[in-house]
């Protein structure tokens, strides 16, 4: 009597644990599906945050087919002929921009901010990277790929 009484406690506390063990997966499985969804709109960027002056001169896509580190090829990239501190270089990033695809900025002044800082010996700024605030309020992300006098 007392062996089938310890009995059904032991399985009592073994389903209520295997229940709490179930629901503390579920409950840290919602709090990472909350970071990012499928479809889900991204915050706006604050355009406090973006302090860099950039007069955008002209844009172009050329056929340029590098292969990343992961292996991946795009073969089409988006330069663009700015001036940012008063020094003349050229961006290049994605030609995707958001939902659009083969984008081109128009020439005029935009905002921008510095994400990547690379600063060699003799002061070049190539790999610098940065993030172009655009009037739509999304954003850029592009490379220092030039620069010149």
């Amino acid at each position: 009597m007392a062996q089938s009484i310890i009995n059904i406690i032991v399985r009592q506390v073994r389903h209520r644990f295997i229940l709490l063990l179930v629901c503390a997966l579920g409950f840290t499985c919602s709090i990472y599906g909350q970071k990012t969804r499928f479809g889900q709109v991204p915050e706006k960027p604050n355009p406090a945050d973006y302090f860099i002056n950039v007069h955008v001169g002209a844009t172009h896509i050329r056929y340029y087919c590098p292969i990343d580190k992961d292996g991946y090829s795009e073969c089409h990239r988006l330069f663009a002929d700015v001036i940012v501190n008063r020094k003349k270089m050229e961006l290049s990033g994605a030609t995707t921009i958001g939902k659009h695809e083969f984008v081109l900025l128009a020439p005029g002044d935009y905002k921008a901010r510095l994400t990547k800082n690379v600063n060699d010996v003799d002061g070049a700024v190539i790999n610098q990277e940065y993030d172009v605030l655009l009037s739509d309020g999304t954003t850029w992300h592009c490379v220092t790929t030039g620069i010149s006098e």
